[in-house]
C-alpha cells in the first residue's frame, strides 16, 4: 500500500486541532473507492462498513462494526493518544481480526506513522501532526503513557486492558532493542507478575523462567538481576506450596547475593528473610529461628539502634521463639508451684503450733453457747 505524502503536508496549513491539544490526529483511509483524511476530533469511533459507523471503512470485506477507537487523555506532553480496538463490547471481534504493523492486535495504542489492516483491501494510516513528542528516539515517553495506563488498569482489577498495554510495551521494547534485552525480560516479569495476581501460575511460571534464562545470557549468572527475578519465582513457588523449588530457587538467589556482597550485607539478609517465608509456611520455625537470628546480627552491624528493621526482627524472633516453646512447658512450671503449695499446707498442718479452737453448740431453747475446743473435738468423735 502506498500512501500519498504529498496529501498530508497540504493539509498542515489547514489541519483542525483538536480540543485541548496542540497536535492533529487523524487516519488516512485507503479502500476500494479511493483515499479519505479523517481528522479525529471526537472522543471515540466505531469503524466498518455499516452506514451507521463513524468512520465508514467502505469495502464489503470488512466487518459492519470492524473496531473501536478511543481517545486517551495523558499527560503532557502528549495531551492525548487514541487507542484501537478489535470489533466492539456489543458485536465482538471482527471476522478479519485488526493488524497493526504486520501484526494481528487485540488492543493497540496507536503511535505516529502505525499501519492498519482492516482487510486485504482496506488500510489505513495514523498520523500526527506536528511530530509527537515521543517521535525521533523519544520512545521512553510513550512507553512510560503505557505502563501508566497498565498499572491503572491493574489497581482496578480490569486484567485484560492491563495486559494488553504490557503487552505492547513488551512488542515496542522487542522492536527497539531486539529479543534477549533486558528490558524484554522486565516486561516478560511484569506480565508474568500480573498472570501470578490472577492465579494464572503457570503462565507466571513460564514468563518468569525465561526472563531469568535472558538475565542470565545478557548480563550473567552472577548478576544481582538474576538473583531479583529467582526470589520472585521463589514466592510465587512458595504460595503454591511447591516448597522444594521455591527453596531451591531461593538458595541460588543467596548465592548470588552472598558472592556479590558478603554474608553481613543488608542484600543479603533480604534474601535470608525470603528464605525465612518459605520455611515459616512449612512451620519449619527452627529454621525461621536461625536466619532471623542471622538477619539481626546484619542489621545491628549495619544499622543505628532502635532502627525499625532492628525492632520488626526482634518482634519477629520473639514470635517464632513463642512457636518453638513446647506446650508443656506452661504446665510445667505450674505444677511445680502447686506442689509446694501443697506440701506447704500439709507440713503446716503437722508442725504448725496447735491453738485452742473456739467451737458453738446449739442448745434445746435454740440459743447458741460457745465450748472449749477440747469439748469440741470430743464432740465431733
Amino acid at each position: 500500500m502506498t500512501y500519498r505524502t504529498i496529501d498530508v503536508q497540504a493539509t498542515l496549513q489547514d489541519s483542525t486541532v483538536v480540543e485541548g491539544s496542540q497536535f492533529e490526529h487523524f487516519l488516512i483511509l485507503q479502500d476500494p473507492q479511493g483515499q479519505q483524511r479523517i481528522c479525529l476530533n471526537s472522543k471515540s469511533y466505531i469503524l466498518g462498513r455499516s452506514p451507521e459507523a463513524g468512520i465508514v471503512l467502505r469495502s464489503q470485506s470488512v466487518s459492519r462494526e470492524h473496531a473501536t477507537l478511543k481517545s486517551i487523555n495523558a499527560p503532557a506532553p502528549m495531551s492525548q493518544a487514541f487507542q484501537l480496538s478489535d470489533g466492539t463490547d456489543e458485536s465482538g471481534k471482527s471476522t478479519n481480526g485488526l493488524v497493526i504493523n504486520g501484526q494481528l492486535r487485540n488492543a493497540w495504542v496507536l503511535m505516529h506513522g502505525d499501519e492498519i489492516t482492516f482487510s486485504s483491501n482496506t488500510k489505513a494510516l495514523y498520523r500526527v501532526l506536528p511530530d509527537p513528542p515521543y517521535a525521533n528516539g523519544k520512545a521512553g515517553i510513550f512507553l512510560e503513557l503505557l505502563h501508566d495506563l497498565a498499572l491503572k488498569e491493574r489497581k482496578v482489577g480490569n486484567y485484560a486492558a492491563a495486559e494488553n498495554y504490557l503487552n505492547q510495551i513488551l512488542a515496542l521494547n522487542q522492536q527497539l532493542h531486539g529479543e534477549a534485552h533486558p528490558h524484554v525480560a522486565n516486561c516478560l516479569m511484569e506480565l508474568g507478575g500480573l498472570y501470578y495476581s490472577q492465579n494464572l501460575f503457570d503462565k507466571a511460571e513460564d514468563l518468569f523462567l525465561k526472563a531469568i534464562s535472558m538475565r542470565k545470557d545478557t548480563l550473567g549468572e552472577g548478576h544481582l538481576d538474576v538473583a531479583i527475578a529467582m526470589t520472585e519465582l521463589a514466592a510465587i513457588y512458595n504460595n503454591q506450596a511447591m516448597y522444594e523449588k521455591a527453596e531451591s530457587m531461593c538458595l541460588k538467589a543467596l548465592e548470588i547475593r552472598q558472592n556479590l556482597f558478603g554474608v553481613a550485607h543488608l542484600e543479603t539478609a533480604i534474601n535470608l528473610m525470603d528464605l525465612a517465608a518459605i520455611y515459616a509456611s512449612q512451620n519449619r520455625y527452627q529454621k525461621v529461628k536461625s536466619l532471623y537470628e542471622r538477619v539481626l546480627k546484619i542489621y545491628k552491624l549495619s544499622l543505628e539502634a532502635g532502627h525499625p528493621h532492628i525492632l520488626a526482627i526482634q518482634k519477629k524472633l520473639v514470635s517464632v521463639k513463642k512457636k518453638l516453646r513446647p506446650k508443656w512447658i506452661s504446665r510445667s512450671l505450674l505444677i511445680p508451684i502447686s506442689l509446694v503449695m501443697l506440701s506447704g499446707a500439709i507440713v503446716y498442718s503437722f508442725v504448725a503450733p496447735k491453738t485452742d479452737i473456739s467451737c458453738i453448740k446449739v442448745l434445746p431453747d435454740g440459743n447458741v453457747q460457745s465450748i472449749s475446743g477440747d469439748e469440741c473435738r470430743r464432740i465431733s468423735k
